[in-house]
């Protein structure tokens, strides 16, 4: 799809309706397809790795469709901040697409990078981090929507493989930990015992 002016998406200049060749390409390279069940619980037992995984595909599949000279890992490494572009673009390739997103690009953006540096808050209060994940939820689901009705052949990637298994059980597991480890306080250490002869 070609656009016009800014390269983001957030002037007025840019194009709204998708052409026959647009749709074609999309086709060829949608966007990264993934059930919003299996995201919520790869990023939240993967600590997040897996949003910087989502950010990734999202960033190679605009980067492959657009001939953009992009280095998509590199804004995954960076996605709290490069999702103020990301999500923008994503808001707006939906709209192209006849799929209208009623969520503000910006604002999701803006929600995931304040829930990313929630990890530095006192206390238990950093477990709202883990949570991180919760405005790219809102994306994916537009996204999907958007390859159900542009590209319905595109991969729908709803089920778990092994290593996706292995992660949640080992994540599951250290998450576990962590909120356990936060949350229940230890024990008062007391003095030596004394033992009577």
């Amino acid at each position: 799809m070609a656009q016009y002016g800014d390269p983001e998406g957030t002037f007025s200049s840019i194009k709204t309706v998708a052409e026959p060749g647009d749709i074609a390409g999309y086709r060829t390279t949608p966007q990264f397809a993934v059930s919003v069940g299996k995201f919520a619980v790869m990023s939240l037992c993967t600590f997040g790795f897996y949003e910087l995984y989502w950010a990734y595909k999202h960033w190679d599949a605009v980067r492959r469709r657009e001939q953009e000279s992009l280095s998509p890992f590199w804004r995954a490494f960076f996605a709290p901040l490069w999702g103020f572009s990301l999500l923008p673009r994503l808001q707006q390739l939906t709209a192209v697409y006849g799929v209208p997103a009623t969520w503000s690009g910006s604002g999701l953006a803006l929600a995931y990078f304040l829930l990313h540096i929630a990890y530095r808050l006192p206390g238990a209060l950093w477990l709202v981090s883990l949570l991180s994940f919760l405005p790219l939820l809102v994306v994916q689901r537009s996204v999907n929507e958007l390859n159900r009705a542009v590209a319905p052949e595109a991969p729908r990637n709803d089920s778990y493989s092994g290593l996706n298994v292995v992660g949640i059980v080992l994540g599951g597991i250290i998450i576990l930990l962590a909120i356990l480890g936060t949350l229940v306080p230890l024990p008062e250490a007391q003095g030596p015992v004394q033992v009577s002869t």
